[in-house]
């Protein structure tokens, strides 16, 4: 048979194929197309170009099993109405029911197909649902075995959160403890310091009690004397009528100075009394001092907490200065009192100390005043002593900044007052100062201790 003899032959063939209603199409063992029908192209809505000389995967959709098998899988074996999503040359899906079968040399592969019908249709989208249920549900398995995992190391997590925590609430409660501890040890050094001064506040009353009390000792004894002469005078032991009683009488008035006696004995009793309650104003302000906070605030009163200052500082001031306080109308403060307490005391006695420094010729002064405004209560320390030089303003509240000479001072007073006033009680504390005339500090505290007032521009 000659050439033309065989093309004649397979262009009938093509038209015979063309005729045909169902699908067909005729690819390699790997998948690329060679020839289609008309009725195939249709199906597919593509042209013959679109088509044949291309990889059948290139006009199926995405989605179909084919393309998630591959050629050889789907087709190692013949197949029988398989459902085969294709995607037309303007992107819609078409749904074929494909057949296939080898060739005898197992190098070709013939396709048939025609359109699926709604019975293949919901088939296909059930077994598609199905394929993907199964997905699915391997997914969620891999998922709740991941979630188990993660639960193990959760609660592995968790537990050791809970000891941290644990561990974290004792060290609180051991800062807090030692924080408490330190306050206290800073106090009673501040009062340590002035103990000397204090002890001989106490002392000096004392002694003049002391002397009282051997006076009124005395005083009583020759009193009883003077007594005891009148009951032998009134019993007739002494005398044997009333005008040798008086002429006894009277020289035991004058040989026992009974006159003097009875004019001394009541100013005695009240230097003794005001002695004895200078020492206990002493006391109390000194038990004020050591008194140790409680955690949370309580109701205070400024004007006491200043006044017991001035009286546990004024061994540190009345050799150098006089002590002057105006005092107004407080409201009772919610505060820890005894910390401000020794905010006073720290800022007294630096004003001492300035003023010793300056020796001013008119005499040092220490002022104190308090006053209200509304629902914040001011407290003002001034003096005329040395100032403080403008090089150094901006340190004064630095902790361990000093300007006395080594044993004088830590450098803390200042930075532990600032602490106490600003962060434990939310208030200013501020000063303004006049190298060589002296220095002014205030205390604004807010009346509630919850408020948080703002630094003064």
């Amino acid at each position: 048979m000659s050439a033309d003899d065989v093309s004649n032959s397979a262009h009938a063939v093509n038209v015979i194929v063309d005729e045909l209603p169902d699908g067909v199409a005729v690819m390699t063992a790997s998948g690329l197309l060679r020839c289609a029908n008309k009725a195939f192209l249709e199906m597919v809505g593509r042209d013959r170009d679109e088509v044949v000389g291309k990889s059948i995967e290139a006009i199926v959709a995405e989605e179909d099993m084919l393309q998630l098998v591959g050629v050889e899988t789907m087709f190692r074996e013949a197949t029988r109405d398989a459902s085969i999503i294709f995607t037309a040359s303007d992107g819609s899906p078409r749904r074929l029911i494909v057949c296939s079968a080898k060739s005898a040399d197992m190098e070709r592969i013939l396709l048939t197909a025609r359109v699926a019908g709604a019975v293949q249709e919901e088939l296909a989208s059930t077994t598609r649902w199905a394929a993907s249920e199964q997905e699915r549900a391997e997914e969620l398995a891999l998922a709740r075995d991941a979630l188990a995992a993660n639960n193990v190391a959760l609660r592995a997590a968790q537990e050791d959160a809970d000891a941290a925590y644990k561990k974290l609430q004792g060290e609180v409660v051991a800062r807090e403890r030692l924080e408490k501890e330190l306050r206290l040890a800073q106090k009673l050094e501040g009062i340590g310091q002035l103990a000397a001064g204090v002890a001989h506040e106490i002392n000096t009353p004392m002694q003049y009690v002391g002397d009282n009390v051997a006076f009124l000792a005395r005083a009583f004894a020759k009193l009883s004397e003077h007594i005891a002469i009148a009951d032998r005078a009134v019993a007739g032991e002494t005398a044997k009528s009333l005008e040798q009683a008086r002429s006894l009488l009277d020289a035991s008035r004058a040989q026992l100075k009974l006159k003097f006696l009875l004019e001394n004995v009541p100013k005695s009793l009240l230097d003794s009394k005001s002695g004895i309650e200078h020492v206990s104003s002493i006391v109390r302000a000194m038990k004020s001092f050591a008194h140790v906070d409680h955690d949370e605030k309580a109701i205070g009163d400024i004007n006491q907490a200043v006044r017991d200052t001035l009286m546990v500082a004024q061994s540190e001031y009345k050799s150098v200065a006089t002590a002057e306080t105006d005092l107004g109308a407080l409201p009772p403060v919610i505060c820890f009192l005894g910390r401000l307490n020794q905010v006073f005391l720290n800022l007294v006695v630096n004003a001492a100390h300035a003023i010793a420094e300056a020796k001013p010729a008119g005499g040092g002064k220490i002022r104190v005043a308090s006053c209200a405004e509304g629902n914040v209560v001011s407290v003002t320390i001034s003096d005329n002593g040395a100032g403080i030089p403008e090089a150094i303003q901006h340190k004064v509240f630095d902790p361990f900044f000093t300007t006395k000479a080594v044993g004088k001072g830590t450098g803390q007073g200042l930075s532990l007052a600032r602490g106490i006033v600003v962060d434990a009680h939310g208030g200013t504390l501020s000063f303004e100062t006049a190298p060589g005339q002296g220095t002014t500090f205030q205390i604004r505290l807010p009346v509630d201790g919850r408020s948080k007032l703002l630094s003064p521009s």
